[in-house]
């Protein structure tokens, strides 16, 4: 991996270590049901929905990813507005889009788990690939989730072994022990 890549996804595992934690860096196993709302709806908690939903919007149109992410989080949550899923779902994509990688990870677990769209673990795993090359450490790691248990990718042991030693190089202790459990290194 590049210094400058490695540097910059060791700066961003710094602030997603709650994210991490509540949700991006669990482990999802093979047949796994849907994960209850409440999952997506923790993720958006922790960055923040809109204050007001008109701000956001009007700042999302003008192409802040940032507004974009939180009106998600915002319909996602229901706080303040009817709880639209689908919505949510698209205003990650299109976040993401924009290049932020936070909501490339949300819009995979969107798919992944059926949060107003249908289950697609192949657009999930897409999403997660974006947020990966970012690079962001939580995106790596569902991705290597991904490879490991052959959802909407190929099953490739070594390529989830590469993507946890990825993760555990920026500092996501979880995908540590993966990569120790698959004969990978940190990165």
């Amino acid at each position: 991996m590049k210094a400058s890549m490695k540097a910059s996804m060791k700066r961003r595992v710094l602030a997603v270590v709650a994210l991490c934690s509540v949700v991006a860096c669990r482990d999802k196993p093979s047949g796994a049901k849907a994960a209850p709302s409440s999952s997506v709806i923790s993720i958006g908690l922790s960055i923040g929905a809109c204050d007001d939903v008109s701000v956001c919007e009007k700042e999302c149109s003008a192409g802040s990813a940032d507004r974009c992410r939180r009106l998600a989080a915002t319909y996602s949550l229901g706080q303040g507005v009817e709880k639209d899923e689908a919505r949510a779902t698209a205003l990650y994509e299109r976040s993401c889009a924009m290049g932020d990688p936070a909501a490339c990870v949300f819009a995979g677990q969107m798919h992944e788990y059926a949060h107003g769209v249908p289950k697609d673990d192949a657009k999930a795993a897409g999403f997660y690939k974006r947020a990966c090359e970012a690079p962001w450490a939580p995106g790596c790691y569902n991705l290597a989730i991904m490879y490991e248990n052959g959802r909407g990718v190929a099953r490739d042991r070594p390529k989830a072994a590469e993507l946890y030693g990825m993760a555990c190089g920026a500092g996501a202790t979880r995908a540590c022990d993966k990569a120790k459990e698959m004969g990978g290194a940190p990165q």
